[in-house]
């Protein structure tokens, strides 16, 4: 692997991998180098802070506030850039399931460090954009607070074509968008009948670069999405420093309180919550626990297909598409946030 040491040469090494797929996709209909991809990480942390890389540790780029992994058993594969204050980007050379494993580890090992979990309308924000066309979905929805002998599970990716491979298909897809949690969605810019870019991003952040022409297109759709999610974190901070709300998070599924409960007694659930009941009732549950993202403490109130978050002034806002992400995938189904009666993470 390249032992970029330049912002320069690290496009150039992205671009290289670009051009390479797009000759194999032509010549044989499909991929064969690793296809770059990138995650939104979520930061409490300065960049004089910066902690070890997931792979090694961060070297320093000729570019402010760029960083090459170095010294790990594969060096010059992560990229980070932690230009802006609370969304910071990571680009990965590595196979996904090694790339997934690294950062996932990574996050969960450093205190200040979350994904961004993108709700529904920032994962349908290309649909707003002039070219761009929706090419499939990805659907998933299990059982997280039920038993394993009696959790159910639904996952499916479908993408789309010209002709409907099966009647009625597309028509269950758009209802099942209203009441299943979308776990990514695949977008295509194209001018004509020529795909100039196509990614898929997973609403747990991160994006994969399927299809393009150009790096420099495809960092800034890239950078568009941070930019967009910072503005949510911004926006849900100062709402909740101005108002005395909390956030609430409308679930499309009935959830099981109990199982609820269970799951955030030991802090051992995806929603990275440790939480004590301190009142319950036959259809609510109060709790009152920490994040684990940042170990402030958060109160949280539950009802079948509710939820009240309230975060003090020093906790993190992003426990709230945090939890809806998922207890959308988990249990809940579809899920929105509001505050005050306006939609936050949107």
């Amino acid at each position: 692997m390249s032992n970029s040491r330049s912002f320069a040469e690290m496009k150039n090494l992205f671009q290289a991998g670009l051009e390479g797929n797009k000759e194999s996709l032509s010549l044989f209909g499909a991929t064969y180098l690793t296809q770059l991809k990138a995650y939104l990480i979520e930061s409490n942390l300065q960049a004089r802070d910066l902690p070890f890389a997931p792979n090694g540790v961060w070297e320093c780029l000729d570019a402010p506030h760029w960083y090459a992994n170095r010294d790990g058993d594969a060096p010059g594969t992560l990229f980070l850039d932690t230009s802006r204050e609370r969304v910071w980007l990571l680009y990965s050379l590595l196979k996904a399931e090694e790339s997934d494993d690294a950062i996932s580890k990574w996050i969960s090992n450093i205190k200040g460090l979350d994904r961004c979990w993108l709700s529904y309308n920032h994962l349908m924000h290309y649909k707003k954009i002039e070219s761009w066309v929706e090419k499939g979905i990805g659907l998933n929805f299990a059982d997280g607070l039920a038993p394993k002998a009696d959790a159910g599970k639904f996952s499916m990716k479908a993408w789309y074509s010209e002709k409907e491979p099966i009647p009625g298909i597309y028509d269950f897809l758009q209802r099942a968008k209203d009441q299943i949690a979308i776990n990514s969605v695949r977008w295509q810019k194209k001018v004509g009948r020529t795909v100039d870019l196509s990614e898929e991003w997973y609403n747990n952040g991160k994006v994969t670069v399927n299809q393009a022409i150009d790096i420099d297109e495809v960092m800034l759709s890239i950078s568009d999405m941070a930019n967009i999610y910072e503005d949510s974190l911004f926006e849900a901070t100062i709402n909740r420093d101005n108002k005395l709300c909390a956030f609430e998070l409308n679930f499309s599924k009935t959830l099981d309180l109990e199982a609820f409960s269970d799951a955030v007694a030991v802090g051992k659930s995806g929603m990275n919550l440790w939480l004590t009941e301190i009142e319950s009732e036959s259809d609510f549950k109060r709790f009152k626990g920490v994040d684990m993202h940042t170990w402030d403490i958060i109160f949280m109130d539950v009802g079948p297909d509710y939820a009240y978050l309230t975060i003090p002034g020093d906790g993190c806002v992003n426990a709230a598409p945090r939890i809806a992400t998922v207890q959308g995938e988990d249990n809940a189904g579809k899920t929105s946030i509001f505050f005050d009666g306006v939609e936050m993470f949107a």
